[in-house]
């Protein structure tokens, strides 16, 4: 019964596939035959492309415009149809497919799993036959990696982006001008934070506030501390509430405690926008954009999606607010576990080679991306070339990736076991467990008399509970891995990690 359900839900994704192709405003062949102009015998083929990527959301997506052109381009011998859906319907969505052994031509890596598990259980096939010899390449060097989206020597996936930074200081100009503060100097430390923020709420009335966060988005509520406490606190943005250094959980850090209570210390003083502990966040750019808060700590995407949605925000970007007001640095590595792969039951992997190659993996899809504003790119010649960007402000956010970003650990580089690991775990962050953080987040700020030392080391306990019980059952399969592959004492936050750095681990 089980399997019907989920082979009927997938039917129905299909069918929005389907829909989407149909709907699309792209010229199709006559309805009379699928024959090509130049060979009558040889049919058109529909290759499917299925994810939760926003650059694949609408029409005018960046991802979008760059599919009606390789259609255009190949209008009678393939045509590509993607279906965007959320991250949640399209998990559900993809482990229907996998139920019924009938995935997309390519498909993203739905949350909670990782290329490598993806590749283990036989679900996707390498990519390297279907693509140019050189197409590794065109990409920056580090962006393929063994065990992350390289598998016996074999790729699977590619990177879909260049660095994405975790934490940025979003702040309204306009707000901050309203309120008689300098629109050009953003807090850089706790205390401004906090003193700024209460005098915009004061000045705001009930209708402006200093800070804003999306509280029901519980997943994303670690950017905020780990923004806050970059510059004490290792901060890798692939492991949040991680530290590689200690290969402890650092949720009960004098870091991490202290910023959470910052944050209590601002609900008291009315800083912070009351709907915040309820709003997803859609709602909170939008109430961000539209001068209702001055203040928003989130990762690189927020800056596209606030031009988007409110294009007329004037904001710009700053590291986030230090404690000590030191520069904070995060660390990050460029091959990444999700990603785009050929489903190993595709009946056209040559033409979705031929899709991936020249367009979806290509300089025009990057450089279009890159024009909306939606993140850097993976080819690094593009991102250098300010001709592309589309806005004042993508300046300040590349500036910042650049002085704030660092080449961090690579648990798979010191052992390909530990993604068996993280797999097992979900992520790093171990969503399945619950109490999650952001609940906890959320609840000690509402309850004041909650004991944030008690309640964080407690949650630390279970975390670091949890890896190691991963850890045993990737041993007692019979691979060999240990806490110590997730443990690097010789990483500086503020220095890439370098080969010589592997070399000198003991």
């Amino acid at each position: 019964m089980k399997r019907l359900t989920t082979k009927v839900i997938f039917t129905v994704m299909i069918s929005a596939l389907t829909l989407t192709a149909c709907t699309s405003g792209e010229e199709k062949p006559a309805a009379s035959s699928n024959a090509t102009a130049t060979d009558p015998k040889k049919e058109e083929v529909t290759i499917k492309v299925a994810g939760f990527s926003d650059f694949f959301k609408g029409d005018e997506s960046p991802g979008m415009k760059v599919v009606k052109e390789f259609n255009e381009k190949n209008k009678g011998s393939i045509q590509v149809v993607v279906q965007y859906m959320p991250s949640a319907q399209y998990s559900t969505a993809i482990q229907a497919g996998i139920a019924s052994n009938d995935l997309p031509d390519i498909f993203l890596t739905p949350t909670g799993m990782d290329i490598s598990s993806i590749v283990k259980n036989g679900w996707v096939k390498p990519l390297d036959e279907y693509v140019s010899k050189d197409f590794k390449n065109r990409f920056t060097q580090g962006s393929f990696e063994e065990g992350i989206n390289q598998i016996d020597g074999k790729t699977y996936s590619w990177p879909l982006g260049g660095k994405g930074l975790r934490a940025i200081l979003y702040y309204n100009k306009k707000v901050m001008r309203d309120a008689g503060l300098d629109p050009n100097k953003p807090p850089k430390t706790w205390d401004e934070l906090k003193e700024m923020s209460k005098v915009i709420s004061q000045k705001g009335k009930g209708d402006t506030y200093g800070l804003i966060f999306p509280g029901a988005d519980y997943t994303l509520l670690d950017q905020v501390v780990l923004g806050l406490t970059a510059s004490t606190v290792p901060a890798h943005g692939d492991f949040p509430g991680f530290n590689l250094k200690t290969g402890k959980y650092m949720y009960d850090s004098k870091g991490w405690t202290d910023a959470i209570k910052l944050l209590r210390s601002m609900k008291k003083d009315e800083s912070i926008l009351p709907s915040s502990y309820t709003i997803n966040s859609a709602e909170a750019t939008t109430l961000f954009g539209s001068n209702k808060a001055a203040f928003f700590i989130d990762a690189r995407y927020r800056m596209w999606q606030v031009k988007r949605d409110t294009p007329n925000a004037e904001f710009d970007m700053a590291p986030a607010p230090q404690q000590d007001g030191k520069e904070p640095f995060y660390g990050y590595t460029l091959a990444t576990k999700t990603g785009y792969m050929i489903s190993a039951n595709s009946k056209h992997p040559k033409e979705a080679g031929k899709f991936i190659n020249e367009t979806f993996a290509a300089k025009p899809f990057f450089k279009s991306t890159l024009q909306s504003g939606v993140q850097l790119s993976p080819i690094e010649e593009l991102n250098k070339d300010k001709s592309l960007f589309p806005y004042p402000e993508f300046t300040s956010f590349y500036n910042l990736h650049e002085t704030e970003m660092r080449l961090g650990p690579s648990i798979a580089k010191r052992n390909i076991n530990t993604s068996s690991v993280v797999a097992e775990l979900g992520e790093i962050k171990q969503l399945k467990m619950k109490p999650s953080f952001g609940d906890l987040f959320i609840k000690m700020l509402a309850d004041d008399k909650t004991d944030v030392d008690a309640t964080m080391k407690e949650y630390a306990n279970k975390m670091n509970a949890g890896l190691q019980a991963a850890i045993d059952k990737v041993n007692a399969s019979g691979s060999k891995v240990s806490l110590n592959d997730f443990t690097f004492p010789n990483w500086e936050p503020s220095k890439d990690y370098t080969d010589e750095a592997y070399k000198s681990l003991k």
